[in-house]
């Protein structure tokens, strides 16, 4: 019933992100211009932000969101059904460098945060993802917010995304 509900939420959104103008002429003719004033990328920033979400996935017409914590969704995603994440519009709340590089590692399509540090930008604009943010941070702050972040702080070194999926794998192996 949830997904019910947040696909008729989406549907209201993407629906409220047109703008419709109309033009009559003086001979009875009339015209009529649709334009979209948020893309579909943003609408799914605000549905991430208003459900309280962590992570939300479009691709093609399909829809998937996530309340998982920092990585694991991604990595998960990337490991076992990459084709989820290819060519997809992804919001998530915050992107750090692992997040980037999962994301990088899985060919998304385009990406939307409210909050993202410089080295996931980076990382984005060298594989020509385009990003779209609110915020930009030198890092990614840890939980009681005294230093960099655990997760994005094991990539420091890291000199390729492969080796950043490589170390996380690591990491997160059961």
């Amino acid at each position: 019933m949830k997904g019910l509900i947040l696909i008729i939420i989406t549907c209201l959104t993407l629906t409220a992100c047109m703008h419709e103008e109309s033009k009559k002429f003086g001979d009875g003719r009339q015209e009529t211009r649709v334009e979209q004033t948020v893309s579909q990328g943003e609408a799914l920033l605000n549905m991430l932000n208003a459900n309280n979400q962590s992570l939300v996935v479009l691709n093609n017409d399909s829809l998937s969101y996530y309340n998982g914590r920092g990585v694991l969704d991604l990595l998960q995603l990337l490991n076992e059904d990459s084709d989820r994440l290819n060519g997809a519009i992804v919001a998530d709340k915050m992107v750090g460098k692992a997040a980037a590089t999962l994301m990088v590692a899985a060919k998304v399509r385009e990406v939307h945060t409210n909050l993202i540090c410089t080295s996931a930008l980076e990382a984005f604009r060298t594989a020509g993802i385009p990003v779209s943010y609110t915020e930009e941070v030198p890092q990614i702050l840890n939980r009681d917010r005294s230093g960099q972040c655990p997760i994005d702080a094991l990539l420091n070194e890291a000199e390729s995304v492969e080796e950043c999926v490589t170390i996380l794998n690591e990491k997160f192996q059961k």
